[in-house]
């Protein structure tokens, strides 16, 4: 069905431009790597809990968790609940742990396996480091060189505020590497 919708989608990319011709012969089936072992490699890209909402931060850990890949914290931290694996799902997929999630299932992990941190950042605390699967050191500021990272203070919640040891409402600026 999938094959099908593209065949007859109208041209909108430039791949839909493009055509496989092999000279080679396809691959037997039982040669193929299995989809639960590729998806290991599946990594999200490192976003800060502030950067996202809390919900799509969380959201995208538990997903990568139950494919088997690794998703990343971003500067920040996380709530210390996200280290524990989710035990308190009633059957229609919800949490009081996690209130603002849906579709949860008992043993999920909100955890982030990589965790991002740097020397003097907001959001580094012991349990955060113990958390983690793989830490990620984070040695220079690639976007903006020498002056750090920032979330503006707008985007500075009360619960933003708790994590990285703030007070809501305040610009944060992380120091120099």
């Amino acid at each position: 069905i999938f094959k099908k919708s593209l065949e007859s989608a109208p041209l909108a990319n430039i791949r839909d431009l493009f055509d496989f011709d092999s000279d080679r012969e396809s691959i037997p089936i039982e040669e193929v790597e299995p989809a639960s072992s590729i998806m290991t490699r599946f990594c999200t890209g490192a976003m800060s809990l502030g950067a996202l909402s809390r919900e799509a931060h969380e959201t995208l850990a538990i997903a990568v968790n139950r494919i088997g890949g690794k998703s990343n914290s971003g500067e920040g931290g996380e709530d210390v609940i996200r280290g524990f694996e989710i035990q308190n799902v009633d059957e229609r997929g919800r949490s009081p742990s996690f209130p603002h999630l849906a579709g949860l299932k008992n043993g999920d992990s909100a955890n982030s396996f990589i965790h991002q941190l740097a020397s003097g950042r907001f959001g580094v605390t012991p349990e955060f480091l113990v958390t983690a699967k793989q830490l990620e050191i984070k040695i220079a500021q690639g976007a903006k060189p020498g002056e750090g990272g920032q979330l503006p203070g707008a985007k500075v919640s009360e619960y933003i505020a708790a994590l990285r040891a703030s007070k809501a409402g305040v610009t944060l600026i992380s120091p120099l590497p």
